[in-house]
């Protein structure tokens, strides 16, 4: 990582819950905006510091802290989803309350943005704990969970007769008409066509969702616009196509302005091009 602008801090930290310990890194500007803390989620690379680097001008830029959390490999083989085997959302919680615990400037509600499976969490994280956020930001996620009683969990927030089923499909629902009041930007990049092996594929899948990312991103906005819609509530909810993009999160940063898009606070309607 190269050495920030003076004004800029770069520190890092840790969190230990009942669920494993969870690191990561805090960009603090100089002269902060008063805007939210943004939580940025990486992918399933794993590439905390390369994403902590791509987002330091705009933390400066915003004037916003900008936390970057890291799951190692080895500690947290799963981060992409809650489940029984890993709770990265309790981690998460945990960190948060640390760090709020640390600086008043870290104190939420916050904006939490996430990347290809960083976007996983970052949705399923929103449906669990939605009065935590102000904003949620999805690039490129590889499938959804979508506010769809249609679809059995973890698909949709519908429960076949499996238990764990049951009680996940029952956890999203209970903060579903909040989480579908919150405002969200989804973010994919036009070349995000590829069928490559990070990419969950099976049958059942592709038919609800679509074949590529760019087709479940567009099959996410319209589930999440209708939901809403069904319970009387005005979604603020927008896609943002990134031209010329793949899947690849520094181009997307440099050739569509991602970080800033994130970081930058934007109304939906004006940023998001639908």
């Amino acid at each position: 990582m190269t050495t920030p602008p003076s004004a800029l801090s770069v520190t890092s930290h840790r969190a230990t819950s009942p669920s494993g310990t969870l690191l990561a890194w805090v960009i603090r500007p100089g002269a902060l905006s008063g805007l939210p803390p943004l939580v940025a989620l990486h992918g399933i690379s794993r590439n905390a510091a390369e994403m902590t680097e791509l987002f330091l001008p705009e933390a400066e830029q915003s004037g916003r802290a900008i936390i970057v959390p890291h799951f190692p490999e080895d500690r947290w083989p799963r981060f992409q989803r809650p489940g029984l085997s890993a709770r990265p959302d309790r981690a998460l919680l945990a960190l948060l309350s640390h760090l709020g615990a640390t600086d008043p400037a870290l104190v939420g509600p916050v904006d939490l943005f996430g990347h290809s499976g960083g976007a996983q969490l970052a949705h399923r994280f929103a449906m669990l704990y939605p009065h935590k956020l102000r904003r949620l930001n999805l690039s490129a996620a590889g499938w959804y969970c979508l506010p769809d009683a249609s679809l059995a969990y973890p698909y949709g927030i519908g429960a076949d007769a499996a238990p764990e089923s049951l009680s996940w499909a029952r956890r999203h629902g209970e903060a579903l008409p909040h989480y579908l009041r919150l405002a969200v930007r989804v973010f994919v990049g036009t070349e995000d066509t590829e069928r490559d092996r990070s990419l969950r594929q099976t049958p059942m899948l592709d038919r609800s969702q679509g074949r590529t990312r760019v087709e479940r991103a567009e099959t996410f906005v319209s589930s999440f616009r209708a939901a809403a819609r069904q319970r009387g509530i005005l979604p603020d909810i927008g896609l943002t196509r990134l031209a010329g993009v793949t899947h690849d999160f520094a181009q997307a940063v440099a050739r569509g302005n991602l970080a800033r898009l994130v970081a930058a606070d934007i109304p939906q309607r004006l940023s998001a091009a639908s």
